[in-house]
């Protein structure tokens, strides 16, 4: 079962950008290189869900003083 990931989003950013950086060193083997990856990917799901779950918190304040979700300011 994969643990969860209570990181912040910049944390989780921050990881993703060191694993980038640890995947463009000439001397990493293959294997590690696809381990790095499903890391990443993972992370950047993760970071995914969390931006979905803040812009469903989101209001956008209207010009009448009205609330509207985020998520129905953006589609339109």
């Amino acid at each position: 079962m994969a643990k969860e990931n209570t990181a912040s989003i910049e944390e989780n950013f921050k990881e993703i950008e060191k694993i980038l950086d640890l995947m463009d060193e000439e001397e990493v083997p293959l294997e590690e290189s696809f381990k790095y990856y499903e890391e990443g990917m993972q992370l950047l799901k993760d970071t995914a869900a969390k931006i979905e779950t803040v812009e469903k918190k989101v209001k956008v304040l209207q010009e009448d003083g009205s609330l509207k979700d985020f998520a129905e300011e953006s589609r339109e």
